[in-house]
């Protein structure tokens, strides 16, 4: 899929989900490749590779209004439209937003009683939103405090997450929610079997509580049962789980507190899949360690890394995404995907991609 004229496909921002990837464009428009929550709808637009639900390849996501922010979640994705509103896509075992039964969304659907909002995050059964104030809203399933307040039901709808300072971004595991306040603290809630919450203990807790970070954070990333913070210094910083290596630690089964993350400059941002993660360093380069099986470390091979490790082919780069067992990065000549490629999520290709490879020429 290439642009035909000089800004028809200015890319934006991407995301990953469980098996599929979004791209958000310039006018607002949404594309997505692979499984449940890509939008899996033709596009009317000849220009646009697009496709229909069986074939592999990108498809648009269509709705009545431009959209300005995305997030792809473990097969259902949310976006927040033109108007601070929250559309929501995909399939959903367990439904979506406080419906009970199972729910497969094409066309996306307004998410109810959310407005004014700047911010959202999406997982499996567990999603969160951030208005104008810093407001906090949770949805989802209740499981172990995941939505971090008191609920009458199991599976419930949007509602104020109390107790927490003004919050900028918000970050979903398996379970386990994280938000970064505007004063740059970390608060997490819900499961923490694995110490994903960075507590310094491994009890899960049903209201939000705040990290021992020694520096005011900028960037957040949850994985399944991992999660990654970046501080104003450029320090990465990893908790939770170290299983597959996913922590950059050697040492550690896990880790209830923040450890830092040894790598070879500053950092500007991280992403976290199901147990890997990745850096993006202030000189636009990425790095990637832990869980490798899909290729998912973009390193030519399927072999764990418990040590950071450069990902090669890649300069310049302005924003990295993780799915589940993908990984997509952006610059400004093209969108690169690697790992996992089961379901199309990162082009039509190869079941899997060892070390990247261009999804769209933007040049």
């Amino acid at each position: 899929m290439n642009r035909t004229k000089k800004g028809t496909f200015e890319v934006l921002s991407v995301s990953g989900g469980r098996d599929h990837t979004l791209a958000l464009l310039a006018t607002g428009k949404v594309f997505g490749w692979g499984g449940d929550g890509s939008g899996r709808i033709a596009s009317d637009a000849p220009e646009y590779c697009s496709t229909r639900a069986a074939q592999p390849g990108a498809v648009q996501v269509v709705l009545d209004r431009p959209l300005v922010s995305i997030a792809a979640g473990h097969g259902v994705s949310l976006a927040i439209t033109a108007s601070d509103t929250v559309a929501v896509w995909g399939a959903n075992a367990a439904g979506i937003g406080g419906r009970r039964e199972a729910i497969a969304l094409a066309t996306p659907q307004r998410v109810a009683d959310l407005a004014d909002v700047r911010a959202i995050a999406a997982g499996e059964f567990l999603f969160g939103a951030i208005d104008r104030a810093g407001t906090v809203h949770t949805w989802g399933l209740n499981r172990d405090g995941a939505l971090g307040r008191r609920t009458a039901t199991l599976n419930e709808g949007p509602g104020i997450v109390g107790a927490l300072p003004p919050a900028t971004r918000l970050a979903v595991g398996k379970g386990c929610m994280l938000a970064l306040t505007r004063d740059g603290e970390v608060y997490g809630w819900g499961d923490n079997a694995a110490g994903q919450l960075g507590l310094g203990h491994l009890d899960s807790v049903a209201a939000p509580r705040p990290l021992a970070v020694n520096a005011k954070v900028r960037s957040i990333a949850a994985g399944a049962t991992h999660a990654l913070a970046v501080t104003v210094d450029g320090t990465a910083w990893a908790w939770g789980s170290n299983h597959r290596g996913q922590l950059g630690s050697r040492d550690l089964a896990y880790a209830a507190k923040p450890v830092p993350v040894e790598l070879p400059e500053p950092i500007r941002s991280v992403a976290a899949g199901m147990h890997f993660s990745l850096a993006l360093s202030e000189a636009g380069n990425v790095y990637a360690w832990g869980w490798n099986a899909h290729g998912q470390l973009g390193l030519n091979d399927t072999m764990d890394r418990r040590n950071a490790a450069r990902v090669g082919g890649l300069e310049h780069v302005r924003a990295i995404a993780a799915g589940e067992t993908h990984a997509v990065a952006l610059t400004s000549g093209a969108m690169w995907g690697w790992g996992n490629n089961g379901a199309g999520q990162i082009g039509p290709a190869r079941p899997r991609q060892l070390q990247p490879a261009v999804i769209i020429s933007l040049g």
